[in-house]
């Protein structure tokens, strides 16, 4: 399983970690914590992704 960083969701995304944190708290987007940090699991963006066209 590969995660990615909110940093590189929100690259991704072209939008800004605060947004992707805002996704994630809301339980829009799928995350996990790891420590103090927040990582997206491939699938989970993929996901998204899919129920967002």
């Amino acid at each position: 399983m590969e995660l990615l960083t909110v940093k590189e969701v929100a690259a991704y995304l072209k939008t800004t970690r605060q947004q992707v944190r805002k996704m994630i708290q809301s339980g829009e987007l799928y995350a996990v914590q790891v420590g103090r940090e927040y990582r997206v699991p491939l699938d989970a963006l993929a996901d998204w992704l899919e129920g967002n066209r």
